[in-house]
């Protein structure tokens, strides 16, 4: 045997079982649904999307940015900083991801509003 064949099945010898493909393991129906769920995401996503696009602009600015707003000023009153600006973009920042699950729910019709 050569220095370069046991060179390389010592390299094939090494791989364990993290390197190999995560998707061999999984059942080819599963993969099936994971493609038709995230291809079901992305067509919700591109709808709201567009529906948002195509509302007035008050109703836009109601459904999107007007509630965390009302909350970030509410606390800013509540709060008064020596740095309000800084205070309220710190504030929309961080619940910025609240606020966009209720956006994308307000935008499903079936959707429950949240109290």
């Amino acid at each position: 045997m050569s220095q370069s064949s046991l060179t390389r099945q010592s390299q094939h010898s090494n791989l364990g079982p993290k390197e190999e493909q995560p998707t061999s393991k999984i059942p080819e129906s599963v993969r099936k649904i994971i493609a038709m769920e995230k291809e079901n995401e992305s067509n919700a996503n591109r709808k709201s999307r567009i529906d948002l696009n195509a509302l007035p602009t008050r109703q836009y600015l109601d459904q999107t940015v007007v509630p965390i707003l009302l909350q970030g000023l509410s606390a800013l009153a509540k709060e008064r900083p020596p740095d309000p600006i800084d205070y309220l973009a710190a504030y929309l920042l961080k619940n910025k991801t609240t606020f966009e699950s209720n956006t994308s729910a307000s935008n499903n019709p079936t959707a429950n509003p949240q109290p």
